[in-house]
């Protein structure tokens, strides 16, 4: 713009040097102002944050004491134990019932056959069975319970015991007990826990045993574990995934449920057998154990094996577990499998 303005004014000048006779209009000359570039101003001001913490809140849950029986938390009931004299023989299998159970007790009887005392306390079992007859060494192992217990009968002396210390249920005693037809009638009888009677029991469940969560120091490694009670009864026991699974006669130990019999401890304990002076039909001695004072036990837990002794003062007691300086064995919370090994039988792991 500033170029074309003063092209203009020079030929004006030109002209009016000429010598022209006549003045010139007027010219108006128009001079274009510079724009200055434009200036742009940005002001920036910090964002402000602020920061409020509020304080976590803490909700505690008390779970309440420990399930008598199994040490756990979270799962217990005040209804009085039952407990159930089941088979172990081939034809007895499957057992009803028998992976709920709080706590086992596994006892050789004539021939070398087991047979287990099912202890019952958090839950019921809607059936258990097969259920079979009592021995002499019964009465002595369920004294500290306080229980009412299931079984097919028993000799009337060993019944007599049993009514001293516990309530017996047995077959005839109350109703509930039925046949299953599938199974051989030897093995068949059940019992549907439903039909239980009402008995107003107002007792308390004592704990028994010694649980802690905390494995104690001292272990050795075993995984795998073959419990030789007799010939006829050889279990083993195979940890995987912080419990015990229970084997026998080179197959897995399935319940009526379809499912892998298991614990959370098992334990050996070594015991006298007592001659009873009967035999059955086939003449196999009729065996009793010495279940009070002390005796030779392993307790596996955790994968591991710890070796020790029992002790039980009386009968009114239950087994404690100490090493060989004397310092409890504790028992990790849950169910807890315990072999009433005679001193014949043997132990090994891996």
């Amino acid at each position: 713009m500033k170029l074309r303005a003063l092209a203009l004014l020079i030929a004006l000048v030109a002209a009016a040097c000429s010598g022209a006779a006549a003045s010139p209009d007027p010219v108006t000359v128009v001079t274009e102002a510079p724009v200055p570039d434009s200036t742009t101003t940005t002001t920036t001001t910090p964002p402000t944050t602020t920061t409020t913490t509020i304080p976590p809140t803490t909700t505690t849950v008390d779970p309440g004491p420990p399930a008598p029986l199994t040490g756990l938390t979270g799962d217990t009931s005040d209804q009085q134990v039952l407990i159930a004299k089941l088979s172990n023989a081939p034809k007895g299998r499957p057992q009803a019932g028998i992976n709920e159970a709080d706590l086992v007790i596994e006892a050789l009887v004539e021939g070398g056959v087991g047979r287990w005392l099912a202890v019952f306390q958090t839950t019921y079992p809607e059936t258990v069975g097969p259920v079979r007859s009592l021995r002499e060494v019964d009465p002595k192992l369920v004294a500290p319970f306080d229980a009412r217990v299931l079984s097919s009968g028993g000799q009337w002396a060993i019944r007599q015991d049993l009514g001293r210390v516990a309530v017996d249920e047995g077959d005839g005693r109350i109703d509930g007990y039925r046949r299953e037809p599938e199974r051989e009638y030897l093995y068949s009888l059940m019992y549907d826990t439903e039909n239980l009677p009402d008995l107003d029991w107002e007792g308390t469940v004592e704990p028994l045993l010694d649980f802690d969560v905390g494995r104690p120091s001292g272990g050795e490694e075993a995984t795998d574990v073959e419990v030789r009670m007799s010939l006829r009864n050889q279990p083993s026991w195979a940890y995987d995934h912080g419990r015990y699974f229970r084997s026998q006669e080179g197959a897995e130990s399935i319940d009526a449920a379809d499912i892998q019999i298991s614990a959370d401890s098992v334990v050996v304990v070594w015991v006298t057998t007592i001659d009873t002076g009967r035999v059955d039909s086939a003449g196999s001695p009729v065996p009793d154990y010495e279940v009070t004072g002390t005796g030779g036990a392993i307790v596996f837990r955790d994968g591991e094996a710890f070796e020790g002794q029992w002790v039980r003062a009386t009968e009114d007691n239950f087994f404690s577990f100490r090493d060989l300086e004397g310092n409890s064995i504790p028992l990790p919370p849950g169910r807890t499998w315990i072999h009433i090994t005679p001193l014949s039988g043997t132990v090994s792991w891996s």
